[in-house]
């Protein structure tokens, strides 16, 4: 049973996420105040591409933490049919959600997500993207229940999804070989 007090430690989240039913992971979110040093061995960030750092993934999860540079964005993304929360951690990001098919796409709604801010998606409500509009860096955590391998990801260039295989930059605090 999820009690209504903060989360204050990285390893509390997880502990509970180990111990929970899939359906009280969002009741989790709204209790986090983790301090951003807990997420220290997972910050890894690239200057050309925000990156995908796994905490930590089981059969019923995946916590990912995102680091971004200033102005760095993902692209028009589906959750192959898994449900995600974001919660900002450090600095601002846009959201765009997006509805439609690859012929007709438009954006439904736009939300900026400020420091301790939570976003939910799921392919029910359509795509979405996120951009980091902070002066600087950001940090996202992102928790899909049921982990994610691949999902459609929009090619603005060809104006068509695309399958794509989704990878990490680090998995458990450890560089991915690529």
């Amino acid at each position: 049973m999820i009690q209504k007090t903060e989360i204050s430690s990285l390893e509390e989240l997880i502990d509970l996420l180990d111990n929970s039913s899939k359906e009280e992971y969002k009741a989790l979110g709204k209790r986090i105040d983790i301090p951003l040093s807990d997420f220290e061995p997972y910050m890894y960030y690239e200057s050309d591409t925000y990156t995908r750092n796994c905490i930590k993934r089981t059969d019923d999860y995946e916590l990912l933490l995102l680091c971004w540079e200033e102005g760095q964005a993902t692209p028009i993304h589906c959750h192959n049919n898994q449900e995600c929360w974001v919660h900002v951690l450090k600095g601002s990001l846009h959201e765009k959600r997006f509805v439609g098919d690859e012929t007709d796409l438009e954006v439904e709604q736009e939300l900026d997500l400020m420091k301790e801010g939570i976003s939910y998606m799921n392919d029910d409500m359509g795509y979405h993207s996120l951009a980091n509009i902070a002066d600087g860096k950001a940090i996202t955590l992102h928790l899909y229940m049921d982990p994610i391998d691949e999902c459609n990801v929009y090619d603005e260039d060809n104006e068509e999804f695309e399958l794509t295989e989704l990878t990490y930059h680090t998995y458990e605090g450890e560089m991915v070989e690529v």
